[in-house]
């Protein structure tokens, strides 16, 4: 029996150094994937600064405030690792009651509820804090700089044209899907139209905003509506309405309107800890 379990255990991990292998599936250190998304995160930086054109006084302002919103993460940082360890032993002596289904003691509970509120008291004030410097910049920025800041969506690599910044609006490819799509026969088009839209609905995720939230059955729905339209339209409309409806498609992958606020922008984006060393290098060169 003991000699079966150690046959069938080498074969369970034979099987998946083997799968592994077919696959191609690489082992990638933890490190070069957090190195990656910190290179992204640059890289979207670098577009908004590039885009806003932002003068030397306000450079030095915002680096300020952003090296300000830096040292108060750190210091929560600090804080909420020296709270952790404080929390590990609470929790420690709360597992074995929950474990033979006794109640946890008063005291215990307590030391667990005035940590939870310490911290989260210490993140209140940290975020309080922060928001305050990120008004002060909002204040420090022209009409301008403030609307391309609204319009402003996170990108790698940033649209062709003079405003620079934001994701570039092609509705290209779009378009030659619906012209394919109002070429299949009607039959072919009934038979296979929920088919057709949820491939087009699985494309779409791929390019999808952070904090969309998909309902799959509506999605469908509203994509067929779409596709519906596009096929009823004669020639001359179908010229005049396709980039209306590549919009509207596009439309469901966008996160609502106002979903992040302008000061939220400016907490996320100016006064990240990626900024402090674009903005550092850059005030250096403007003062040679």
């Amino acid at each position: 029996m003991q000699r079966r379990k150690k046959v069938l255990m080498c074969l369970v991990v034979s099987l998946f150094f083997t799968g592994n292998f077919i696959l191609g599936v690489p082992s990638v250190p933890d490190t070069d994937i957090d190195r990656t998304e910190e290179l992204r995160r640059e890289i979207r930086v670098f577009n908004l600064v590039n885009g806003l054109d932002l003068t030397k006084k306000q450079m030095k302002m915002v680096l300020e405030n952003a090296e300000k919103s830096e040292h108060l993460r750190e210091q929560f940082k600090t804080m909420l690792l020296f709270k952790q360890n404080e929390m590990g032993i609470v929790l420690e002596e709360i597992k074995p009651h929950l474990k033979e289904n006794r109640e946890t003691p008063s005291f215990v509970a307590q030391n667990y509820h005035r940590l939870s509120n310490e911290i989260k008291r210490a993140k209140i004030e940290m975020d309080e804090r922060i928001r305050e410097l990120a008004l002060e910049v909002k204040e420090n920025l022209e009409q301008h700089q403030l609307y391309q800041l609204e319009q402003y969506v996170p990108c790698v690599i940033p649209p062709k044209g003079e405003s620079r910044i934001g994701q570039a609006k092609d509705y290209k490819g779009m378009t030659k899907n619906f012209e394919r799509i109002r070429k299949i026969p009607y039959r072919i088009y009934e038979r296979r139209k929920d088919n057709i839209c949820r491939r087009t609905l699985d494309g779409l995720k791929l390019h999808a905003y952070r904090g969309v939230d998909f309902n799959e059955k509506e999605m469908i729905g509203k994509v067929q509506k779409i596709y519906d339209k596009v096929r009823r339209l004669d020639a001359a409309e179908f010229e005049i309405q396709k980039e209306t409806l590549a919009e509207e498609l596009h439309s469901l992958i966008k996160p609502p309107l106002n979903a992040i606020n302008l000061t939220r922008k400016i907490e996320l984006f100016l006064l990240s800890s990626e900024i402090i060393p674009i903005l550092e290098e850059r005030t250096l060169k403007g003062e040679e």
